[in-house]
């Protein structure tokens, strides 16, 4: 886990500066920009515990680099796609769904 907390660390902190940097007093931009960044945090986060099911776990992963290129091509100037962003959120939901009714063995 701590191979993968280290660049995810650098990766925040690289991307809040690059928001600080460019914060011209629109807040709800601002604030947009970082809760993105802690979802996106969250869901990378997240992706140890779809171990279980791995067919998801692989699906959860192309989402994630989706969000992620998307959230860094909206920070430098593209346009927001939100859903693309928050794609991995699909996944996560499937795993708590998949828990649900997937009996114990």
């Amino acid at each position: 886990m701590i191979k993968l907390l280290i660049p995810l660390v650098l990766l925040a902190a690289a991307t809040l500066y690059k928001i600080y940097r460019d914060y011209q007093g629109d807040r709800r931009k601002a604030i947009l920009d970082i809760l993105l960044l802690f979802f996106l945090l969250f869901a990378t986060g997240f992706s140890s515990y779809l171990r279980i099911y791995t067919p998801l776990l692989f699906f959860h992963l192309l989402l994630l680099l989706i969000g992620w290129i998307n959230y860094y091509r909206y920070l430098f100037g593209g346009r927001p796609r939100l859903s693309l962003t928050l794609a991995p959120s699909l996944t996560i939901l499937l795993f708590f769904l998949a828990g649900l009714t997937i009996p114990d063995q």
